[in-house]
């Protein structure tokens, strides 16, 4: 029996949606590479300031955020707006027996509405309904409805939502609002784990953590990048924001308004689309399945854990296993160093030594150090 090509699902009157999705990938990428050269660079100025009795650490400053970072985000979310819009048009185009008049053409479009009674003025439109493809229980209008932000309890976080407010903004108003800010701080020594949600934001002058003079403790500081939301004025993490839209496109919108469904193989998103491909199939095959969000963050976690790792290692096995651990350390690609160390240290966090020293004589092993009694 011949097993389907994942890309099968996909006609050849959408095919383009696949590309855009790698598009809007690329954009992403540079948005991340911006991003990481910028927290490389110590965005974050700290100060010390005595009192008769304390040291304090104060946000001094946080240095500029480089004004390609909010642009590429709004290219990104443009190019996602921009692929949903196109696959309509492609699908009318292609069930369409005729031309589209000019007036139907700029009618056709995704909106976004918050109320149901909203989206049956939108269908009852005369250019809309000269296309008769759009009325009630035809076959896109149902497709178009499941994906309105009414269909949500919160309509504000839907991800069409967020991707309307944000291409309207940067299209009529100005370029994305955008800022670096210290979201989350604290001791080393009382470092607990925290909901993504939850952010100790702080202002410049602000007191970060104080010690009686004389004591020393490591303080670690989190900066993040993090957009504004035009509709409702909240901050939201830039490349999350970025990455869980243009997941949203790429894995529901999509697949609903191509085929109706999203239980279907998804459209990887990691092409390279400057190379010419013979086929979809063979593009297809090529791309990766890790979007450039999640690449982004496995890159920094791992860079993270393999510094966390060397050190407790050499703890563990001694300064003379520095090498040997760096040099195996450095040799694991992003995602096996998450995979291998993630949920080992997490659960050490949480006094489970037990497994730890385990998977550390597992680790030593690995890098041809070797163990010493005190494990």
């Amino acid at each position: 029996m011949v097993t389907p090509v994942a890309s099968a699902w996909l006609p050849a009157h959408q095919a383009h949606a696949f590309f855009t999705t790698a598009h809007i990938d690329g954009i992403i990428n540079n948005l991340s590479a911006v991003l990481e050269r910028y927290q490389r660079d110590e965005p974050v100025q700290l100060a010390r300031r005595f009192t008769q009795t304390e040291e304090q650490l104060v946000l001094e400053g946080i240095r500029v955020l480089p004004q390609a970072a909010a642009r590429l985000f709004a290219d990104a979310l443009n190019q996602a707006r921009n692929s949903i819009e196109h696959a309509l048009f492609a699908e009318v185009s292609h069930r369409l027996n005729r031309a589209l008049t000019s007036d139907e053409s700029k009618a056709l479009e995704i909106p976004a509405y918050d109320k149901p009674e909203k989206f049956e003025q939108w269908a009852k439109h005369k250019h809309r309904v000269s296309i008769g493809l759009l009325a009630r229980g035809d076959d896109l209008y149902e497709r178009i409805l499941r994906l309105q932000p009414f269909q949500r309890q919160q309509p504000d976080l839907h991800p069409l939502r967020l991707l309307s407010e944000h291409t309207n903004f940067a299209k009529h108003r100005e370029p994305t609002i955008a800022l670096t800010r210290v979201a989350h701080f604290g001791f080393d020594s009382k470092l607990t784990v925290t909901s993504v949600d939850e952010r100790d934001v702080v202002e410049i002058g602000d007191v970060l953590a104080a010690v009686p003079i004389g004591s020393r403790e490591l303080l670690s500081v989190w900066p993040e990048v993090a957009v504004k939301r035009p509709h409702t004025g909240e901050w939201q993490t830039l490349m999350r924001e970025a990455g869980e839209i243009a997941d949203w496109v790429r894995r529901q919108a999509l697949p609903i308004l191509i085929a109706g469904e999203t239980q279907l193989p998804p459209m990887p998103p990691a092409l390279d689309i400057t190379v010419a491909y013979d086929s979809v199939e063979s593009a297809w095959l090529t791309a990766g399945d890790k979007p450039a969000a999640k690449r982004m963050q496995n890159r920094i976690g791992a860079e993270q854990l393999r510094d966390t790792v060397l050190v407790m290692m050499v703890g563990l096995f001694g300064e003379e296993s520095r090498r040997p651990f760096s040099t195996w350390l450095d040799g694991l690609d992003d995602q096996t160093v998450m995979d291998k160390f993630w949920d080992v240290l997490q659960s050490a966090s949480r006094s489970d030594f037990a497994s730890y020293y385990r998977e550390a004589e597992r680790w030593a092993a690995e890098a041809g150090v070797l163990p010493r009694n005190v494990i």
